[in-house]
């Protein structure tokens, strides 16, 4: 009897598992989505002309027929425009049966593209495979960048931030390149705290993807219960717009220290 107890629970089981194997498949619609996120980045490079990026879409299953799926635009909060700003170089993608994705080119211009960001907002449309309730949308955002260059670092900048207080925003700074090819010099002349101001600069090294190191040539001296101060930090530079963005500037001497300043500048 013990045996033949087994035996049924066995079977049971078996069934159990086969009712919920056939209970997880799926024979509906296929329904079309972006199936490898809806979001993504890309940048063009300054001198490649223009860059391409793949837009990846699919069904929840696979196709019984071909059908066609067609990439569109939604101009409505688009900030970049096509035919100007880009080409969709795959505009209709045939999805044979059987298959279950497909792929979408477009083609982002570097004549038009800019260091602030473009947006361009996708949908999928087909006359014959029927859209998802989830994953509508495609967010595509794409800048510009340029190549290394150390000729924008020079002339007059205007202060934006300066978390040191030496310059109020708005107020001038004279920059001067060298000595080495990727150097230029931030002159104090300006600086109203400073004794040495003739004398000293922070001299910033560029390295060719924008990151930058920041050194003075000789301590600041400020007088005082302040002192002398020596200067370092790091940041970044725009290569297109010649801006600097030093996020990390350091002050110390033996009078004490002032960590993680900021000081941005932007070009006249």
């Amino acid at each position: 009897m013990k045996k033949i107890a087994f035996l049924i629970l066995v079977s049971f089981i078996f069934l159990l598992n086969s009712c919920k194997d056939e209970a997880e498949v799926y024979d509906g619609q296929p329904f079309l989505h972006f199936n490898k996120g809806t979001s993504g980045e890309a940048v063009v490079k300054q001198g490649t002309g223009s860059t391409t990026v793949n837009i990846d879409f699919g069904t929840i299953q696979s196709l019984s027929g071909a059908a066609q799926v067609k990439l569109v635009v939604d101009k409505t909060v688009s900030t970049a425009v096509e035919g100007t700003d880009f080409q969709i170089l795959t505009p209709e993608v045939t999805v044979n049966a059987g298959q279950i994705s497909g792929q979408f080119q477009v083609k982002l211009l570097e004549a038009t593209a800019t260091v602030e960001p473009k947006v361009i907002v996708f949908k999928l449309q087909s006359g014959t495979i029927p859209n998802a309730t989830f994953d509508q949308t495609y967010i595509l955002r794409y800048t510009k960048s340029c190549l290394f260059s150390i000729t924008p670092f020079s002339g007059t900048y205007t202060v934006v931030t300066d978390t040191w207080a030496d310059y109020n925003p708005g107020d001038t700074v004279v920059l001067q390149q060298g000595p080495l090819p990727n150097q230029f010099k931030i002159l104090a002349s300006n600086n109203p705290y400073i004794s040495n101001f003739s004398t000293a600069y922070m001299l910033v090294t560029v390295n060719t993807d924008g990151e930058i190191t920041v050194a003075s040539n000789e301590a600041f001296n400020y007088g005082g219960s302040t002192g002398a101060l020596g200067i370092s930090g790091s940041g970044t530079v725009n290569f297109c717009t010649g801006a600097i963005n030093i996020d990390d500037l350091d002050f110390s001497g033996p009078g004490g220290s002032s960590l993680n300043n900021k000081f941005t500048l932007v070009k006249n």
